[in-house]
């Protein structure tokens, strides 16, 4: 049986031990998702839509319902949105749940290839109900399993050589070091304002995306940074010059992989290559982790990690109108209406388009 939910700490505690077992991501984990709603105000929005078989739940997604339909708990912080799943047929009947609300369903943030992604298409397809399915993001990742030096020679000559010359010159530039903090030791919020702090470059504080240009970013980022420590899965990475850090890196490691969420840098040292130093680095300490498969670098493709990367993973966003009678009227206004956007977008100059995303970045806090 499916059904939606308020949560309750039973609720939670089932959901968390299923997400384990199943090696469900750290972003399917409640306390996360907890995290994340009562940062950006949507605590009290925050529902699981759960299938349940004899008596044991066997399948979970977060939801936030609303009077035109559901949809996933997604912002511009959001890394992934995954469901928990015993098996395929839990992912069949929340499909079917969904699709039965007969109000629009919104899955934002999800793997293409995910189960449940599919699940919905098949549903859809059966029930002749219309989808509109929009790329978000070709998310890189890096294998880490193997020899390190076989991952080294499959990268470019020139990304080879040019990672060569940056480690020389960050070495004459003084005793270079690299940790990982767990939050442990009572070290944990020192070392948090010393990577947000970072990451709040000055571009990203002109344009309003910095962690610290928003109160709520910063709630999130340090509410999930303690419930991180806590379960034992937070890998704050610094890359320090005679002890000074030069870059950051916010990442949470679960199961077989370590994700890398945020990146911050001193701009003064830009010259050094600090960023794409810290990513190496990241790399190396995945390969020397017995237990890390896979160093999961988040967000779009961007040329860096293009560099790094041996795969990507892509997401979606994949929305249903099974709305009677009005269904197709709505996919098509959607549609229509994200063509006129992009195209007004494409038109606009870069300056324009900056100071649009500073203005956004300011609203969504």
């Amino acid at each position: 049986m499916a059904e939606v939910r308020a949560l309750d700490e039973g609720l939670v505690a089932a959901w968390d031990r299923l997400a384990l077992a199943t090696g469900a991501p750290v972003f399917a984990r409640p306390g996360w998702l907890r995290a994340w709603a009562g940062a950006f105000g949507k605590a009290s929005a925050l529902r699981a839509l759960t299938v349940h078989r004899d008596g044991e739940l066997a399948g979970v997604l977060p939801v936030v319902t609303a009077p035109l339909g559901v949809h996933t708990p997604v912002n511009s912080e959001t890394a992934l949105i995954a469901p928990v799943l015993a098996d395929a047929d839990a992912a069949g009947e929340l499909a079917e749940h969904l699709l039965a609300r007969r109000s629009v369903v919104d899955l934002d943030a999800v793997l293409a290839d995910d189960p449940l992604t599919a699940a919905l298409r098949d549903a859809a397809g059966r029930g002749r109900v219309p989808v509109l399915e929009t790329h978000r993001c070709s998310s890189p990742y890096v294998a880490t399993v193997g020899d390190p030096a076989d991952f080294l020679q499959r990268l470019s000559r020139n990304r080879r050589h040019g990672l060569k010359r940056l480690r020389n010159r960050l070495r004459d530039a003084g005793e270079v070091t690299f940790e990982v903090c767990d939050g442990g030791d009572g070290v944990l919020e020192e070392r948090l304002r010393e990577g947000l702090a970072l990451e709040a470059r000055e571009w990203k504080l002109a344009a309003g995306s910095a962690i610290l240009s928003s109160p709520a970013r910063v709630a999130f980022y340090t509410a999930g940074a303690r419930w991180a420590a806590e379960v034992g899965v937070l890998r704050l990475a610094f890359l320090r010059v005679d002890g000074t850090a030069i870059a950051f890196g916010y990442c949470l490691q679960q199961g077989r992989t370590l994700h890398f969420l945020k990146l911050g840098m001193d701009d003064a040292h830009a010259k050094l290559g600090p960023g794409v130093l810290l990513t190496q680095h990241l790399v190396e300490h995945a390969f020397a982790e017995p237990e890390v498969a896979e160093l999961d670098l988040l967000g779009e493709n961007e040329s860096y990690k293009a560099d790094f990367a041996t795969g990507i993973r892509e997401q979606v966003r994949l929305r249903a109108y099974p709305t009677p009678g009005v269904g197709t009227v709505q996919r098509a206004a959607t549609a229509r209406v994200a063509d006129l956007r992009a195209a007004a977008v494409a038109r606009l100059s870069g300056p324009t388009r900056e100071r649009l995303v500073a203005l956004r970045n300011r609203l969504v806090r």
